[in-house]
């Protein structure tokens, strides 16, 4: 259904992948926040992402702190979309990212478009090669001027949100690192657009996610002890508010 494309060596930095189809009677998709932000090109195809209705155009979709729901048309849909890592988000707007959050913009208003480029990715009469190629040349040229490195505060911070998002201590992990509450979310505001405790939140119910796909019939009392939750309560407020359903209603979508 979707065709995806790992970036050259050269952009790996700032983009994490490249995707594109060409489908007809596409079914809803679940669009599960990482705090990532990414581009989209509807080349063809109506589509509704939550209450923003998406034409023909290309957008910017912001770092969201919920799981989106995609629906699609019966048209066929000819969509091409990059996203991109925290680097390639700090370098490629100059728009603040915290003003994208839990938005979906037109692109031409966060970042300036040559028409030429933009006429030929919305094209039907590219390839889809030739629209990658030039698309691939024009991130480039977004990011070459860009800064290369991440805020220390952002580097360090994440790490241990990645190691452990349920049990990190926040203010006793500021501390121990010797950094200040406001510099951390400054670097955090500056580099994805969401707090250091929004993406904490993200990352612990992607766990959760991957837990009860990966084991169906465990209890899901076990499942919150496994993510450290004091009880199954907690656990499914904290999953609710990320994904909009609990996690019964999650396991039985999946």
């Amino acid at each position: 259904m979707y065709t995806i494309i790992p970036p050259p060596l050269s952009q790996a930095p700032y983009v994490l992948n490249l995707w594109h189809t060409y489908s007809q009677n596409l079914a809803t998709q679940t669009l599960h926040s990482d705090g990532c932000i990414s581009i989209l090109f509807v080349i063809s195809g109506n589509s509704t992402i939550d209450n923003t209705r998406l034409s023909n155009s290309a957008y910017l979709v912001g770092p969201h702190t919920k799981s989106l729901r995609w629906h699609f048309s019966s048209q066929r849909q000819y969509l091409l979309g990059v996203r991109l890592t925290p680097l390639g988000a700090k370098n490629f707007t100059k728009t603040p990212l915290k003003e994208l959050k839990n938005q979906c913009i037109e692109l031409q208003d966060a970042v300036p478009i040559c028409k030429h480029v933009i006429d030929a990715l919305m094209s039907q009469n590219h390839p889809i090669n030739e629209k990658i190629k030039i698309l691939l040349q024009w991130l480039e040229a977004q990011f070459q001027s860009g800064m290369h490195c991440l805020p220390d505060a952002f580097l360090k911070v994440n790490k241990h949100i990645n190691m452990s998002p349920r049990s990190i201590k926040f203010s006793e992990l500021y501390d121990t690192l010797n950094i200040s509450s406001r510099r951390v979310e400054r670097a955090f505001c500056q580099t994805m657009g969401i707090s250091a405790k929004e993406l904490a939140t993200l990352v612990e119910v992607s766990r959760a996610r991957d837990l009860i796909k990966a084991h169906p019939s465990t209890p899901l009392t076990d499942i919150a002890h496994q993510l450290d939750y004091a009880d199954q309560s907690h656990f499914i407020r904290q999953f609710k508010k990320v994904m909009n359903i609990t996690p019964k209603q999650y396991r039985k979508r999946t």
